[in-house]
């Protein structure tokens, strides 16, 4: 019997207008419902300052990929092992869990590096080839995510 093994994928997004966009709008509406709240100044700006932190934080990981902990590309090799290429040039062994989200549209792959340590992916059309985009979609459909609680 012959043992057909698969190609590794290798995953280097692009920045991605579509992301940026929705990052941007939904930090947006959070801040307008927060003027609808009937809560106290100070209550109100401290959330705003909590929201206002998210939105850089969530730019700084997903959108710009310039916080050291992000995730600049990855490698899901043959074996199905996933390696993570980090901002600041670390390789970290990962395994994607079932929480992961594909669709056409929008792909999050969950990872869990560590017991206590977990991070995503966040690829949309616009960041990556179309071409490997089905690739993935397809290995993911077919091999699937096993959930490991590391």
């Amino acid at each position: 019997m012959v043992k057909k093994t698969v190609p590794s994928l290798y995953l280097s997004p692009e920045y991605s207008a579509i992301l940026f966009v929705f990052i941007l709008g939904s930090h947006l509406a959070a801040i307008g419902v927060m003027f609808l709240l009937p809560l106290e100044l100070w209550l109100q700006l401290l959330v705003l300052s909590a929201i206002a932190l998210n939105l850089i934080q969530g730019m700084r990981n997903h959108v710009l990929r310039s916080n050291s902990a992000a995730i600049k590309s990855a490698e899901w090799n043959s074996e199905g092992e996933w390696t993570l290429f980090t901002a600041n040039g670390n390789e970290v062994v990962a395994q994607l869990r079932s929480t992961s989200y594909v669709q056409p549209w929008l792909i999050i792959l969950n990872f869990s590096i560590s017991r206590f340590r977990r991070c995503s992916l966040i690829l949309s059309p616009d960041a990556v080839d179309p071409g490997l985009l089905r690739r993935l979609r397809v290995r993911l459909k077919l091999l699937g995510a096993a959930d490991t609680n590391v």
